[in-house]
């Protein structure tokens, strides 16, 4: 996969590169821009790939948990593995096609040691990983157990990406212990880690609220609660996980409507406050995640001259801005990570 190959407007001062499943894991957890969902029981996913109608996609997600009911569940199944054989068959070992990567978003944790039985290698060799809905301290080690399991038996690359999205971590009296819990999980599992998620919609729902066309995440004070400690607890120097940002609800094809003024708006603030990437519902959100994730020249240029410093504080490069060497080094290692994956844009250029 490589984003923005059949761009013409965009004009790169450095490249993407291309990425897959195999890929360094410190430039694989950013690869993970724009990660669309759809239910595992949609009969057109095989032919939109083929299509590239998910233009600059970077990760799929069949969803096999809330976007289809209960009854479903068999069909999902069936569908998925009927998917996958026919992707292994088109592909047959080649390394240049520009499908994304494809992880599926398991029921629960039985359901998933359920389906984990049907598959083969040749499915897992197209499956870059596994989504774990409603995950917390209780099933979390239930859900790596079977993945690791998996990954061993077959010898496979394996990714999960934890969904925190219940009650223990939202109500404030469990939340700092919950929290602790599962990043002990996460520790004793780090190398099938890929990024953290986290349910915006399910967090709003336990106290039913719904944000409107007008009002970011940030907005809902009780969700954005949860939300910074989260942060803060995955997204600290000694883990520096990736954690992506909730669903936008709202789609629209017109660039000017406030569906996508309300999406660009939310996006903004997930990067400012440290997200990475953005559950979408819709192709018309796809261009607009990802293409925010270019690296700025003027980032680029100041990144690569801090990790080539040793110490001190200069000017950045516009001249309008500080760098101080030690407190942003870790910022300018994110970045030369990001640019390797989305590229850097041209100087004054306007993404």
């Amino acid at each position: 996969m490589k984003y923005f190959s059949k761009e013409n407007e965009l004009k790169f001062y450095k490249e993407p590169q291309r990425f897959d499943k195999y890929s360094d894991k410190e430039i694989l957890k950013y690869a993970i821009g724009a990660n669309m969902y759809m239910p595992a029981t949609q009969q057109s996913i095989f032919q939109k790939l083929l299509d590239n109608k998910f233009h600059n996609i970077g990760a799929i997600t069949l969803c096999m948990e809330d976007s289809i009911d209960e009854s479903q569940v068999e069909l999902a199944q069936s569908c998925t593995l009927d998917l996958l054989e026919r992707i292994y068959r088109i592909i047959d070992g080649k390394k240049n096609h520009n499908l994304p990567l494809i992880f599926i978003r398991v029921r629960n944790e039985s359901q998933f040691d359920t389906f984990s039985q049907f598959l083969r290698k040749e499915h897992l060799t197209i499956v870059s990983g596994f989504n774990f809905p409603k995950f917390n301290s209780k099933n979390g080690e239930q859900y790596f157990s079977i993945l690791r399991n998996l990954s061993k038996r077959y010898n496979e690359t394996l990714y999960g990406m934890p969904i925190i999205e219940d009650e223990l971590v939202m109500y404030k009296e469990s939340r700092f212990d919950e929290l602790a819990k599962i990043q002990a999980i996460l520790c004793d599992y780090d190398r099938y880690v890929l990024n953290l998620r986290v349910g915006g919609t399910d967090f709003s729902s336990l106290f039913g609220l719904r944000r409107d066309i007008s009002t970011t995440i940030y907005d809902i004070k009780v969700v954005a609660d949860c939300l910074k400690d989260i942060l803060n607890y995955f997204m600290r120097q000694r883990y520096q996980y990736v954690v992506s940002g909730p669903v936008w609800e709202y789609y629209s094809w017109d660039e000017n409507s406030l569906e996508i003024q309300g999406l660009k708006k939310e996006l903004n603030l997930d990067i400012q406050n440290g997200f990475h990437g953005k559950t979408v519902i819709h192709p018309s959100q796809i261009d607009i995640v990802n293409k925010a994730y270019i690296v700025r020249y003027e980032d680029y240029q100041d990144a690569k001259n801090i990790l080539e410093a040793k110490g001190g504080v200069f000017a950045g490069y516009n001249g309008n801005r500080m760098n101080e060497v030690n407190p942003h080094r870790n910022w300018a290692k994110k970045i030369l990570s990001k640019a390797v994956v989305y590229g850097v844009a041209n100087i004054n250029a306007k993404i």
